[in-house]
């Protein structure tokens, strides 16, 4: 049995943490910073008794502003920001006043927040970009951030609003839910639909939630909670409604964004030939397309006999229905509860730590289930504090297994330098001694027991992982060697996997390399092999690409498995794909050249089949 050792992760990462590197006018660089435990800017506590407060019209009782102050207090003791620097504050909606530094169109949609529900909430800023101040302490570099935000009554900012027929008495919209529409979302935003597993989490599931894709506004990940998961309190409007309004709103866009007179006159014939077209369908749920819903007069003077028009290809095209509040629910939202709760965050830079840290504690650390209960049940939560289900300081402790009999005879051999078959690491954990970058998935390169090969092994769909721990710099002379498996069914056409020697003047920066990337072959045939190499200096050596075939190497088996060689000696460089050498350069590298960093990388990758696996990196001494 197995000997496993725990260690806490802080007494692991202070020795392989990277120093923070900063860029004059950016800030320090992601990497870099990614597992500090920044913090906050400042954590609110609300002592004293909330007040009401008024904002143009609009009056937010005491116990509003309240549970507003309670969001904020709730997000904090839920999510310590790591890699980024994290501002939380309350707030609510208010009537936009006319802007003389506005364009009429502005001022016009602004207009239309009168219609809305009244809204208030929370929001968390991720400052991600940071200096330090004459205190040392980390500050924001530059206005950019991420948010997460806990709402009642959000509607602007998950919706698309159909401003042509809005106004300050009544606001459409469509709320672009791919996932409950048939034809669902593109293959990008598919992806995105699922980042660290949000399309069937646990904490969530019991809730409507869905990604929402920006079309004028930010993509948000978005959770929505109503009491007995009741529908929104929503109305789909027909066909003939949005005709109706939008011929009460000609004369007004007119004097906002005007056309011709000509133009005007085409537009409004137009919209009479439309009215015909569709009366036998007057009564038929009004669907837009998500980029079509920023009509105006234009779109008329466009909708000629033979072109397209707003509800054409509604059986080809992802639409939805163009809604608008129940007018109940608008008066109701100015009661202390809330009709509806939203908690969304926005997609941000989903392959850096950072951004990542955010999303899996939203996840598994913010209690839904709390705030439904709070709020819908409370006879459920009466009398408990608000409680996060994981702390958002808990540490995983680093799980190191005994070194396997191979690896301990392999490195009690003096001639070796370094091996790693993977052994130390627990199967479904990042490899330790080794960074793994996130790839866009929100996933990493993970320790696996592949069925049907003996050991450890790294799966690589789409990742990269560099050796932090390997020995610097590597001997002049050596022999490095690896096993490498594609998966059966691997798609043609897909990333190869890259190897990568280098000498590095500073992480991640690389002077001079070998680059040695493998794609399988199909249906038994060979695979291919591309070698690149950068020794500018001295001139005269190995610079550029050469392209070889790499013999046995396909995708027809259920372990497609070679061992790949590569020998330095003096200036030679050979490369090998089992006992076959396919290349040779008798002045590839200058003799005194020492190499300091080993990488493997196969990013772009994501499909299930589209995988590697490696182990038994072994570099050896040679004289």
């Amino acid at each position: 049995m197995k000997k496993i050792i725990l260690i806490a992760l802080a007494a692991v990462t202070l020795t392989s943490q990277a120093q923070p590197i900063y860029v004059d006018r950016i800030g320090f660089k992601l990497e870099s910073i990614a597992d500090i435990d920044i913090g906050w800017m400042e954590i609110r506590k609300h002592t004293t008794a909330p007040k009401g407060k008024q904002l143009g019209d609009r009056i937010y009782s005491a116990k509003q502003i309240g549970y507003s102050q309670q969001f904020v207090e709730w997000m904090q003791q839920s999510y310590l920001p790591k890699g980024c620097l994290g501002n939380a504050t309350c707030y609510q909606n208010y009537i936009p006043k006319f802007s003389p530094t506005n364009s009429l169109l502005g001022n016009a949609i602004n207009t239309h927040a009168h219609a809305l529900p009244l809204m208030y909430g929370a929001q968390t800023k991720i400052h991600m970009f940071l200096k330090k101040d004459a205190k040392g302490k980390f500050v924001p570099q530059t206005g950019h951030g991420d948010f997460w935000h806990l709402e009642a009554n959000q509607l602007e900012y998950i919706s698309e609003p159909v401003s042509f027929i809005s106004s300050t008495e009544e606001y459409y919209f469509i709320l672009p839910d791919y996932k409950d529409n048939s034809k669902g979302y593109n293959a990008e935003d598919k992806a995105r639909s699922n980042l660290l597993g949000f399309d069937n989490h646990k904490n969530i599931k019991a809730y409507k939630h869905f990604f929402l894709p920006g079309q004028s506004r930010i993509s948000h990940y978005v959770v929505i909670m109503t009491k007995d998961n009741e529908e929104l309190p929503f109305e789909k409007i027909t066909i003939g409604e949005f005709f109706t309004e939008a011929e009460k709103q000609f004369p007004v866009w007119q004097k906002i964004v005007p056309v011709s007179a000509e133009k005007f006159s085409t537009a409004k014939n137009n919209l009479a030939r439309l009215k015909e077209k569709y009366k036998n369908k007057w009564n038929d749920i009004a669907e837009l397309r998500l980029d079509k819903t920023q009509i105006d007069l234009n779109d008329f003077v466009n909708a000629t006999e033979g072109y397209n028009d707003m509800f054409d290809n509604k059986d080809i095209q992802t639409t939805f229905p163009i809604l608008k509040v129940k007018k109940t629910a608008r008066e109701l939202s100015k009661t202390d509860l809330p009709q509806w709760l939203v908690i969304r965050w926005s997609w941000g830079m989903e392959n850096q730590p950072y951004y990542l840290h955010l999303h899996e504690s939203i996840l598994n650390n913010f209690n839904f289930d709390y705030v439904y209960k709070f709020f819908f049940e409370p006879e459920k939560v009466k009398g408990q504090a608000y409680k996060p289900l994981r702390s958002p300081s808990l540490k995983e402790a680093v799980v190191i297994t005994e070194a396997s009999e191979t690896n301990k005879k392999i490195t009690a051999d003096k001639t070796v330098f370094f091996f790693e078959d993977f052994s130390t690491t627990a199967p479904g954990k990042k490899p330790i001694g080794w960074q793994a970058k996130f790839a866009n998935s929100g996933t990493t390169g993970v320790v696996t027991n592949p069925d049907g090969l003996d050991g450890n092994w790294v799966e690589l769909r789409g990742h990269y992982i560099n050796a932090t721990l390997l020995k610097k710099p590597l001997p002049q002379n050596f022999t490095l060697s690896y096993e490498l498996v594609a998966a059966q069914n691997f798609t043609w056409g897909a990333k190869g996997l890259t190897m990568q020697l280098s000498k590095e003047t500073s992480p991640g920066n690389a002077e001079s390399f070998l680059k040695l990337k493998l794609r399988p072959g199909f249906d038994g045939r060979d695979g291919e092999a591309e070698l690149e190499t950068k020794f500018p200096a001295p001139p005269g050596y190995s610079n550029g690409t050469k392209w070889y075939v790499a013999n046995g190497f396909s995708n027809n088996k259920k372990n497609n498995r070679i061992t790949i060689t590569i020998k330095k000696m003096d200036e030679k460089l050979q490369v090998f794909i089992d006992k076959t050498k396919i290349a040779e350069y008798e002045k590839a590298i200058p003799a005194a050249h020492l190499f300091n960093a080993l990488s493997f990388d196969c990013a772009g990758n994501s499909a299930e089949n589209d995988k590697y696996f490696i182990s038994n990196i072994k570099i050896t001494k040679e004289q």
